[in-house]
């Protein structure tokens, strides 16, 4: 009996680091969520967009950098409910709008004007269940992108590819072209130390 028991419990604890496991995988990161405030106003007059959505910090901190060797200005892509600091209910909430196609709505946005001051965007984003984080969908869909050149970047926790992130990008910047070929793909576990990696990558994409 005493042995069935302890078949059982390890049998338990086997599926909870699988389920662990797969959920890190599929979500790509971190464990806690920073805040849910956005950057300053953009204007337009630099043509070139920094524009981002950032749970956990890491995509925040490769926009900035970019921001910095490009003169591009920076807009952070914020949802008006906040997907909070924990990370199993956030990865629980991005997993049920990814599966029913939710566009979350957005605190933060551009005008249309000044929108179309740009003339190429880089996009940067987490790869959330091998997929694109559905806030970005609803930036994509709520402007004009056509003749615009896309540039994404993200941070991964093993779908270093993008998975489907760059198809479903495509799909949704109607009109624009997307480099889906230039893209910068960086482990979440690695962007602290990339900075070099980054600012280099950002610089060649304007020659």
């Amino acid at each position: 009996m005493k042995n069935k028991v302890w078949i059982i419990i390890g049998i338990v604890v086997i599926a909870v680091a699988a389920a662990v496991l797969i959920v890190t995988q599929f979500f790509g990161g971190s464990h806690g969520g920073i805040d849910n405030e956005p950057e300053s106003d953009v204007s337009g007059e630099s043509k070139i967009l920094v524009a981002y959505f950032s749970w956990s910090g890491n995509g925040q901190q490769m926009a900035r950098w970019i921001a910095e060797e490009t003169g591009g200005e920076l807009f952070r892509i914020v949802p008006e409910e906040s997907y909070g600091e924990d990370y199993g209910a956030c990865a629980d909430r991005a997993k049920n709008e990814l599966d029913n196609e939710i566009r979350p709505a957005l605190s933060s946005h551009i005008d249309a004007d000044v929108m179309a001051q740009y003339d190429t965007i880089y996009l940067g984003f987490p790869i959330w269940w091998y997929d694109l984080p559905t806030p970005v969908w609803t930036f994509l869909e709520e402007y004009d992108l056509s003749g615009k050149t896309i540039i994404p970047f993200f941070s991964h926790n093993g779908s270093s590819s993008g998975a489907n992130s760059l198809n479903r990008l495509t799909q949704l910047a109607k009109g624009s072209t997307v480099l889906t070929d230039e893209v910068l793909s960086i482990p979440g576990s690695s962007v602290a130390n990339s900075e070099d990696k980054v600012k280099e990558w950002a610089a060649n994409e304007l020659k």
